[in-house]
């Protein structure tokens, strides 16, 4: 259909075989919006919980579905709004969009807004762009919290994950020195810039220490134990946050969890690290139309590399 695109929606919350297909009229972009075709898409756990009606974004849109899913997006620039200044037809851009409340990049199409975006080269468009937004961000702005002194190591614990491999890598970049916690093997690309440790190791004995806890839940309350008084914790995963804290402030430490925010200038830092060979995303791809095939894999714990979907051409 000309003024058509197809999208992959829920109508209800649930299994992940609630994310169906349909196909749904383009468009046109407001004032200061951009309408994109979707050349890449990712998925992160907050699709996942809001798919199965967790969370904040699932109660502020349980009166709203059907709806899409995602927020990450790497495109094309199809139609700009007249106010849009920075932008143009035709640029390849990366960025996360409508992040909380208003997901929509499961799509061959989806509306964004100029400053949720970033230019990027079109003689490099890479679809793993996608993957870098919002799980980048989230580890660059957990890092920030952590507001570790360049003489102290930040330990982090998932460092075989998305966000933690890229929480390691862009910590080593910054000048960190890096200690992942973990019982398997790193990725090449942590493994190259940080000593590993196991949970054993860690909380064999206590330390002033700056643990940034990408996994929480039993595992980040776990990790508490190798931290002494007056060290810190930045713990990511949201159902588990307050929780933590609590754990952490009882035995002296401070803690705060984060909730990640748009922001171009540490996403144009992420993507020239990639650019230059610094940032490596383990990932696979798959067809937008398996959507509900990646959250049931996702949710099943069976792959640490993030999925990139691909919408149909």
């Amino acid at each position: 259909m000309e003024h058509g695109y197809q999208a992959m929606v829920i109508h209800a919350f649930g299994e992940p075989g609630v994310l169906k297909p349909v196909t749904l009229s383009r468009p046109k972009p407001g004032e200061h919006e951009l309408l994109i075709k979707v050349l890449s898409t990712a998925i992160n756990p907050i699709d996942v919980k809001t798919r199965a009606g967790i969370g904040f974004a699932a109660e502020r849109n349980k009166h709203r579905l059907p709806m899409s899913l995602g927020y990450d997006l790497f495109g094309e620039v199809v139609a700009c709004g007249e106010a849009v200044k920075t932008l143009k037809k035709g640029d390849k851009v990366m960025g996360m969009v409508g992040f909380a409340t208003q997901p929509g990049t499961y799509a061959q199409y989806c509306l964004a807004r100029e400053n949720e975006l970033i230019k990027v080269d079109a003689v490099n468009e890479d679809a793993v762009l996608s993957g870098l937004c919002l799980a980048g961000l989230t580890a660059f702005q957990a890092l920030s919290a952590l507001a570790c002194p360049k003489s102290q190591p930040i330990y982090i614990n998932g460092a075989n994950g998305t966000v933690g491999s890229l929480a390691a890598q862009i910590a080593a970049r910054m000048g960190y020195q890096v200690v992942a916690i973990s019982r398997s093997e790193l990725p090449k690309s942590v493994a190259s810039c940080a000593q590993q440790i196991s949970y054993d190791q860690f909380v064999a004995e206590q330390r002033k220490g700056y643990l940034l806890d990408v996994v929480g839940l039993e595992v980040g309350k776990r990790c508490l134990q190798g931290l002494s008084a007056h060290s810190r914790v930045v713990t990511i995963p949201t159902l588990s946050q307050k929780e933590i804290i609590a754990a952490a402030n009882e035995q002296g430490v401070t803690a705060c969890g984060v909730l990640v925010v748009k922001n171009n200038a540490q996403l144009k830092r992420i993507y020239q690290w990639y650019r230059q060979g610094h940032l490596e995303l383990a990932h696979c791809t798959m067809p937008l139309s398996a959507a509900g095939m990646a959250h049931q894999r996702l949710e099943q714990n069976s792959s640490k590399e993030k999925v990139i979907l691909l919408p149909w051409t």
